[in-house]
C-alpha cells in the first residue's frame, strides 16, 4: 500500500478561499503563521509545552517578538494551534481511503492507520512522536486542547465504524462489532507511537504484521 507523504502546515482540501485565489497579503500572513507554528512544533517536540517559552519560539522562528505576537497573543494560543495541526488531516485521509470500492477490510484499515504516523513523522519539522505524547498529555488537562482531541477521536471512531459496516454490507462478517473494534484499532496506533517515542521499539514492519494478524483473526471474509 502506497500513501503520499504528508506535508504539515500546507493548505489541504479543507482550505476554503472565498472570491477566488487568496490575495498576496493573505498568502503572506498564512506563510508567517505557518513559520511560527513550525518553529513552535520544533520547540515543543524538543522541550515540551511547559518548558518552552515564547522567547524560544520567537528565536526558532527567526522573527521579531512583535511579528509573532501579531499572530498569537500567548503560548497557550500556539499550543492549541499546534495541537490542531497535529490532529488535523487524519480524518480527511482516512475518509478518502475508506471511500474506495470495494471497501477495505478491517485488516487493511489497521495497516493504513499504523502507517500514517510513520509517514507523517518523516515529513514533520520536529520529532512528531515526542510531540504527539506531549499533545495527548496536554489534552488530558487543557480544556481547549481536550475539546480538539475529543472531537477528533469521536470522528475517527465514527469513520472507522462506518467503514467496517460497509465491509459487512459487502457480505463479510466480524467476530466483534465495528463500534467495539474501532477504538481498539486506534489504541494500537497510539501504543506504537508511545513505544517508538520512548525507546524506538518495536520495529515498524514487525509491529505492522503483528497487528494485521490480530485483526485478521476476527475477520470472516465472505465469498469472493
Amino acid at each position: 500500500m502506497t500513501v503520499s507523504p504528508i506535508h504539515p502546515f500546507v493548505k489541504n482540501d479543507y482550505s476554503v478561499y472565498i472570491g477566488g485565489m487568496p490575495k498576496v497579503t493573505d498568502a503572506h500572513r498564512a506563510a508567517r503563521r505557518d513559520q511560527i507554528l513550525q518553529a513552535a512544533w520544533v520547540c515543543f517536540a524538543r522541550k515540551g509545552f511547559h518548558a518552552t517559552s515564547m522567547a524560544d519560539v520567537i528565536g526558532e522562528a527567526g522573527l521579531s517578538a512583535g511579528a509573532v505576537y501579531l499572530y498569537f497573543r500567548s503560548k497557550e494560543e500556539i499550543i492549541v494551534a499546534v495541537a490542531g495541526e497535529v490532529f488535523g488531516g487524519i480524518e480527511h485521509r482516512l475518509s478518502a481511503y475508506v471511500a474506495q470500492n470495494p471497501p477495505p477490510s478491517p485488516s487493511d484499515l489497521i495497516d493504513f492507520l499504523v502507517e500514517q504516523p510513520v509517514i507523517a513523522r518523516a515529513a514533520a519539522p520536529g520529532d512528531l512522536f515526542s510531540l504527539l505524547l506531549t499533545v495527548w498529555a496536554e489534552a488530558s488537562r487543557h480544556p481547549t486542547v481536550n475539546e480538539v482531541a475529543r472531537k477528533l477521536l469521536d470522528e475517527l471512531r465514527t469513520v472507522l465504524g462506518q467503514a467496517m459496516h460497509r465491509w459487512l454490507d459487502a457480505g463479510n462478517s466480524l467476530a466483534l462489532a465495528p463500534e467495539a473494534l474501532a477504538p481498539v484499532m486506534m489504541s494500537v496506533v497510539q501504543g506504537m507511537v508511545m513505544q517508538q517515542a520512548i525507546d524506538g521499539q518495536p520495529p515498524f514492519e514487525q509491529y505492522r504484521a503483528a497487528v494485521r494478524a490480530l485483526v485478521e483473526a476476527v475477520e470472516r471474509p465472505g465469498p469472493q
